[in-house]
């Protein structure tokens, strides 16, 4: 006689499954974020992150290509438009070639360190509530009236530290640090006429996945054998 496996036993068998089937496309990120969120965990946030995602302290260094050609990014503007999506309204410079660009940031997770450090002799201990950090997906679409434009596209971290007023600001703690970085974004830019990729990156106070780009200790510094591709006057 054949036997039936009862539903409820065949539901508790695929709940498992489609968590793991969950968490599988939530780290479907590029292992440089994942190696920089080693320490952190999943958390619920409800917040406006417009403000950091938009923050003019210090301009974004950047580059474009394998031979590491200098790219200017500058965001002017960005707006929530639901929960986790963002337009934004910005500039990209390339050999004097300037291109305003339209498109989104879409926020996928949010993260909690498990052990922040506190700043310089531990000044800002007591002084936040956590402090994490967010995984997000950009693309911005250059004017394709405009010569030598294309899109951008790729990930994106940025950090953020939560004070006791329950308020999300950028996390600027540890900028004492050789190290420190924030507004991360890694990708790829697609000609719309030649529909070539090239890798880019560009980021606050450092460049992610920049290879040799950067040999700064104390901040970033370009590499002399690329300082003729736009980096003269760094």
């Amino acid at each position: 006689m054949r036997r039936t496996l009862n539903p409820f036993i065949l539901l508790l068998f695929a709940i498992p499954f489609l968590g793991c089937q969950k968490k599988k496309v939530a780290y479907d990120v590029p292992t440089w974020i994942l190696s920089m969120v080693e320490d952190s965990k999943n958390t619920g946030i409800e917040t406006d992150f417009s403000n950091i995602l938009s923050d003019k302290r210090v301009p974004y260094i950047g580059f474009i290509g394998s031979n590491y050609q200098k790219l200017k990014i500058d965001i002017l503007n960005v707006q929530k438009k639901d929960d986790n999506l963002y337009d934004v309204t910005g500039v990209s410079v390339v050999k004097g070639n300037r291109c305003n660009f339209h498109g989104t940031i879409d926020v996928i997770e949010n993260r909690e360190f498990n052990h922040p450090t506190y700043g310089v002799d531990d000044s800002m201990k007591g002084k936040f509530k956590r402090r994490g950090c967010s995984i997000a997906k950009y693309r911005f679409e250059e004017d394709s009236n405009q010569r030598g434009s294309g899109v951008f596209s790729g990930y994106l971290l940025f950090y953020w530290y939560e004070t006791h007023d329950n308020k999300i600001v950028y996390d600027d703690i540890d900028d004492h640090s050789d190290s420190y970085c924030n507004n991360q974004y890694v990708g790829t830019w697609q000609g719309n006429k030649t529909k070539k990729s090239k890798p880019c990156a560009w980021g606050q106070y450092r460049v992610p996945n920049s290879g040799d780009l950067d040999i700064g200790a104390a901040e970033f510094s370009v590499n002399p054998k690329y300082s003729h591709n736009g980096w003269e006057k760094e």
